[in-house]
């Protein structure tokens, strides 16, 4: 199905394209730290600490790039008053897809550790 006849993409947007604003956003969310900071929102606002905290290994200064970007994107919005960020819609949506990813990465990971651990000659290593 191309993107013309794709009823999720009525506005046709093409993400192989070099000038669709759809690339940036691909690679904004697809960051290694913005696919985690996305997913960590998933079950509901947190503060910037509480987030560091979920995503394990962030720097403070990557968290406040990476915060800025998605809320530049409109995927994630801040509360000032309650200095929390949370998931826009679109934000939620693609937050709940990254899941999935997870899910396959996990499939994949236990695949490839038990290849690895067989030797070429089918024996256990």
């Amino acid at each position: 199905m191309t993107s013309s006849e794709n009823p999720k993409n009525p506005h046709h947007f093409n993400v192989f394209a070099a000038a669709c604003p759809s690339r940036k956003l691909l690679n904004d969310v697809t960051r290694r730290w913005s696919i985690l900071v996305l997913a960590s929102l998933l079950d509901g606002s947190l503060r910037f600490g509480q987030i560091r905290e979920r995503v394990d290994g962030i720097s403070d200064r990557m968290l406040s790039a990476t915060l800025a970007a998605l809320v530049e994107d409109r995927l994630v919005v801040k509360d000032d008053a309650a200095g929390t960020y949370a998931l826009t819609e679109p934000g939620h949506q693609i937050a709940k897809q990254s899941l999935d990813l997870f899910d396959s990465l996990y499939l994949a990971l236990d695949e490839i550790v038990n290849a690895q651990s067989v030797s070429p000659e089918g024996q256990a290593a």
